[in-house]
């Protein structure tokens, strides 16, 4: 299916309702929502009074209070990608504090590589690391690392930190009808510069080596925490979110699953890259479904719609509007060719299917 042939309604979304049974079969990418709710947040141990924010479908951090000053703490893998796994695994997970429009500030990671790696693999992952961190003023303040026979290629798994004062921050939660829906930069950010850099061979052959180098930019592009960070000092968001995996599509669901609101979108008016939509058209993958770190979703009031998008501008982030919050939960639309259509949840992302053309692993 070409990338102007989609039609939302009828993407596979097979496995994308069914009640939980014990054969229900999970993709590649995040959980399931109702695997979510009826396997993991029925086992979260004890309850803690200092918790303010525990697991929740949509959000991207956990906030704990110790006396008069609040932990935004979040952890997250990077799985899809090798060549700048170091770089990605600090830049989503501080992405993931920054929807808090919180600064994040200290870093552990778990490195996992497979038997027979070299010592200089562990190294670049850490000069990777320490590169990005630096970037964002981060430090990077304890982890793990092993070798291990169970994987094929190296897994690693962060832990970021952020620290504010009691009530100095916003959540996914926040979302209000009414609302205009806002995103910053374009789609497909981490999605287009990981296929890029995996599959730079391939890829080079069919669009040109030019196309190829300029969609590897586009990881420079992947950090929201400016986004965040100058967004909230507006005083005028009502909640944020960080699309990844599943793309602006599950992005924008999880935003809305966290509020307990509905949404309806306009395709055309979704800022696309060039080298995501040629990338999408010869991988044949949906843009809106390839995750998407890199994008700050905003929800906020129309007449502070503005507001946010000039000061954004003011620190060189482009933003603009691409829908309004519904009150209805099941409303959940996108304006495509003329029709109003049910833009389905990912089942997966579209970032393994373009891997596998790479015969990747």
């Amino acid at each position: 299916m070409g990338f102007n042939e989609f039609a939302f309604h009828a993407l596979d979304t097979s496995h994308a309702h069914l009640p939980f049974i014990g054969a229900h079969l999970m993709f590649p990418g995040k959980v399931p929502p109702e695997i979510l709710n009826k396997l993991v947040f029925s086992h979260l141990g004890v309850l803690d009074p200092n918790v303010l924010l525990g697991p929740r479908l949509g959000e991207d951090a956990s906030l704990i209070q110790i006396g008069d000053l609040v932990v935004v703490a979040s952890t997250d893998p990077i799985t899809g990608s090798v060549e700048d796994i170091g770089w990605l695994v600090v830049h989503v997970n501080a992405n993931d504090v920054a929807t808090f429009g919180i600064a994040p500030r200290w870093f552990l990671v778990s490195i996992m590589l497979p038997s027979g790696s070299r010592p200089e693999e562990l190294g670049r992952i850490m000069e990777q690391i320490d590169k990005a961190a630096k970037t964002l003023n981060i430090a990077v303040v304890g982890g793990h690392s092993e070798i291990t026979e169970r994987i094929e290629q190296p897994i690693v798994v962060g832990f970021m930190m952020g620290m504010t004062e009691k009530d100095q921050y916003v959540t996914t939660k926040g979302a209000q009808p009414g609302d205009m829906l806002l995103m910053t930069k374009s789609a497909a950010i981490e999605g287009t510069a990981i296929l890029a850099t995996e599959g730079y061979d391939t890829l080079s052959k069919i669009l040109g080596a030019d196309i190829i180098i300029e969609a590897r930019k586009l990881r420079e592009q992947i950090s929201v925490v400016k986004d965040g960070i100058h967004a909230f000092r507006t005083g005028h968001v009502h909640a944020m979110h960080d699309p990844t995996e599943g793309g602006l599509a599950g992005g924008i669901h999880e935003l809305c699953d966290a509020s307990i609101v509905g949404f309806e979108i306009d395709y055309n008016a979704i800022p696309l890259s060039k080298p995501t939509r040629l990338i999408c058209q010869a991988l044949d993958i949906n843009p809106l479904e390839l995750i998407s770190s890199g994008t700050m979703l905003i929800t906020c009031l129309p007449k502070h719609a503005d507001s946010i998008v000039n000061a954004l501008r003011q620190v060189g982030i482009e933003a603009k509007a691409i829908g309004t919050i519904a009150s209805d939960p099941a409303h959940r639309k996108i304006r495509f060719d003329g029709k109003i259509l049910d833009l389905e949840r990912p089942t997966t992302d579209a970032l393994w299917s373009g891997l596998k053309k790479f015969s990747l692993p």
